[in-house]
């Protein structure tokens, strides 16, 4: 098939939506489909998409963004149509992107297909985020957005439920993310980050995303600082990047808490450093206050690292199969699991290996893309 995804920006620092749609084209031309990246910022295209391969993604450069507000001008829209009008069908990613109902217009015009992932964007923690404004939006501008779909794509039951307040169609397809396993295929081991961050004795618990406010990593530096006055040491490292103002804050509370020392900022690590992180820590903790799939879940299971989120992620029922702990997300309930999980090496060796061989199976490539491959021909047959 001829599968084109648009997708505005590529940059992996604006979050794990970049970095799923990513990895759904690179599976699918591995496949043998006809993948098209439609952009008009490729800074964060996969090196191997540049080359000619068969076997790798089409690279679409609109050019940079030549309206406010990332949004794309009249001449763009020309060009964008004429990539649109030779595939089958079009993969729209995410509700709020504003240059989003200018490429599903086109589609419409054209008669060509198109299916959108909400990425949780519906979710009520994020409708309730300037909810008036995001409903003003899906009653103008995105109306063909929350209207026009061939089908509304959701990762989880969870998803599902929530979106279908603002979504009433039947059209609503649950499939998870595409996770490209390859770089799996062995388990890492944690020297590169021993090398890099060093090596200490104490519970290394880790902290992988975007640094956001609704991540609630202040409930791992409170959690911190109740351990430091049980005399339970460990060790946090934060890894992301987000606004440095937020980040200032986050360093503000750590000192004023006491456990500056215990806290340490990585900023943004990728490739193997990234995964030969997860290996060095005895624990991976996110206590999100909402996220969709959350990629890092399934990274830090498949890297064999013991895993505590909550019910914020629309996936927590899933993980929970894989022997992940859901947690509350307080600092005590944060606090008493790492004091208690991290001492107990045997359990955080058989959560790792539960939480591997569950993630291998319930996003088993051949199994997920499957199922994107029905949805896109299902869509393709109502051209």
């Amino acid at each position: 098939m001829k599968i084109l995804h648009f997708f505005p920006s590529t940059r992996l620092t604006e979050g794990g939506t970049v970095r799923a749609a990513i990895d759904f084209c690179s599976v699918l031309a591995r496949r043998g489909h006809e993948v098209t990246w439609l952009t008009c910022d490729d800074t964060d295209v996969p090196e191997d998409w540049r080359t000619t391969s068969s076997k790798t993604p089409i690279i679409a450069h609109l050019g940079d963004f030549e309206k406010s507000g990332k949004r794309i001008s009249a001449s763009q829209v020309q060009q964008a149509k004429k990539i649109i009008a030779a595939v089958d069908v079009v993969h729209i990613h995410a509700m709020w992107l504003t240059a989003n109902p200018q490429i599903v217009k086109a589609c419409d015009q054209l008669g060509i297909p198109w299916v959108i992932s909400i990425h949780g964007m519906l979710d009520d923690w994020c409708m309730d985020q300037r909810g008036l404004k995001k409903q003003l939006y899906l009653a103008t501008a995105g109306r063909r957005l929350n209207r026009n779909a061939t089908t509304f794509l959701c990762t989880a039951e969870e998803e599902k439920r929530q979106a279908s307040k603002w979504l009433k169609h039947s059209n609503i397809a649950v499939i998870p993310y595409i996770v490209d396993l390859s770089p799996y295929d062995e388990v890492p081991t944690p020297q590169e980050a021993i090398e890099t961050y060093g090596e200490t004795e104490e519970p290394t618990i880790l902290f992988l995303s975007r640094i956001h406010e609704k991540k609630s990593i202040e409930t791992l530096i409170d959690a911190a600082a109740i351990l430091k006055k049980r005399n339970f040491p460990i060790r946090i490292l934060i890894a992301g990047t987000g606004e440095p103002s937020y980040v200032d804050t986050l360093k503000r509370r750590a000192e004023k808490a006491g456990v500056s020392g215990e806290i340490q900022f990585l900023g943004m690590v990728v490739g193997s450093l990234k995964l030969s992180l997860y290996a060095m820590a005895d624990l991976f903790a996110l206590p999100t206050q909402q996220e969709n799939f959350g990629l890092v879940y399934p990274e830090a299971m498949l890297c064999q690292t013991a895993t505590v989120g909550t019910k914020g992620t629309d996936i927590w029922r899933e993980l929970e199969e894989g022997g992940a702990i859901i947690e509350e997300r307080t600092p005590k309930d944060f606090a008493n699991v790492i004091e208690k999980i991290s001492q107990d090496k045997e359990q955080l060796i058989k959560m790792g290996e539960t939480g591997r061989a569950h993630i291998l199976k319930w996003l088993d490539t051949d199994t997920v893309a499957a199922k994107y491959e029905a949805m896109y021909q299902n869509a393709a047959n109502e051209r």
